[in-house]
């Protein structure tokens, strides 16, 4: 049933989203230049490592497609910040969602170094589970942006491992404890109205 919802949630999203994609799409064209794609490496379920398309929100070295994630450190554009903030650079995620990589609602899609950092037990279950498009985290968890301002390299690292991460961690098993449709599509409105 799961597979159902995330499957008609993502083509109804991808449908009402297009015009907006293409919009995005020409305005980071015009701003910068680079490619209006770039990679995002995740960890799926299973430890699987996933390779996702996101919208580029960052400047990027000539000759480099990748991106490693919003909270690195890496200089965001003008139009980048505004498409972090509102989750726009994730979009191109549907698609994922589609081929059946991710779900809609899910434990956060994280960076394969940080997964590293999860105690045994939870990254196992954790990982039992395809990762969201959403997460129960990302409503709960509004001190992240202020945990994180002013860092860079080691101090953002190591404030996002003993911080951020057990938190997350944390909202990851109570989601997986207590997951539903019903959950799912109260934490998709939830994050729309947002």
């Amino acid at each position: 049933m799961k597979r159902i919802f995330d499957s008609v949630v993502a083509l109804v999203l991808l449908i009402l989203l297009m015009p907006f994609a293409l919009l995005v799409a020409i305005l980071i064209r015009l701003e910068s230049s680079g490619p209006v794609w770039v990679s995002a490496h995740r960890v799926g379920r299973h430890g699987r490592l996933l390779k996702l398309r996101e919208f580029r929100a960052a400047i990027v070295e000539p000759g480099s497609m990748e991106t490693i994630g919003g909270c690195e450190g890496e200089q965001p554009t003008r139009l980048g910040v505004y498409l972090r903030r509102f989750g726009i650079e994730r979009w191109p995620w549907l698609l994922s969602v589609l081929k059946g990589d991710l779900s809609i609602v899910g434990p956060r899609a994280e960076l394969p170094r940080y997964v590293g950092c999860y105690p045994s037990e939870v990254r196992k279950k954790v990982l039992s589970v395809k990762p969201g498009l959403i997460d129960l985290s990302s409503l709960e968890i509004r001190e992240e942006q202020r945990l994180l301002q002013g860092l860079e390299g080691e101090a953002l690292e190591e404030a996002y491992v003993e911080q951020v991460l057990p938190i997350r961690l944390a909202y990851a098993e109570r989601y997986i404890e207590t997951r539903s449709l019903r959950t799912d599509l109260t934490i998709l409105l939830k994050t729309l109205f947002r």
